[in-house]
């Protein structure tokens, strides 16, 4: 009587299909593991927006008025609130030298400005002042 022997283990596929599921949970681990990068870019994200909400402002306070230049560069006059603290250790600024209007927005070493030109009524959009200090550009 020959006796027939059947083979125990697991093939090339189903080894191959647990890898890839072992490396797709990985990723999604180092993803979940790593929070205070993706605060950081929610922060990031949040100054970014609320510098550019302020200059949208300034540029129409500048725009309806022809003494733009003296009465466009506080809160007050632009008229907005200060989003100081949004998030939580930010601070916004707006500034008047020469003939052109800035706002700056700092989270620590991220800074993105906005210019508005006066005598040309040209400006500039929203960018960081040094890019490799941001994680958003």
């Amino acid at each position: 009587m020959t006796k027939s022997y059947s083979q125990k283990g697991f093939t090339l596929i189903e080894l191959l299909i647990v890898i890839v599921i072992i490396g797709i949970l990985a990723g999604v681990v180092l993803a979940v593991m790593n929070p205070a990068v993706q605060q950081r870019k929610a922060n990031e994200s949040v100054l970014r927006a609320n510098t550019d909400k302020v200059c949208l402002a300034m540029h129409a306070c500048a725009a309806a008025r022809s003494d733009a230049f003296t009465t466009c560069d506080t809160f007050a006059e632009i008229g907005v609130n200060s989003p100081a603290g949004t998030p939580t250790g930010a601070t916004y600024a707006p500034t008047a030298a020469g003939t052109t209007l800035t706002i700056t927005g700092t989270l620590g070493t991220c800074i993105f400005t906005c210019t508005y030109d006066t005598s040309t009524g040209t400006s500039t959009a929203v960018t960081p002042t040094v890019p490799a200090n941001c994680l958003i550009q």
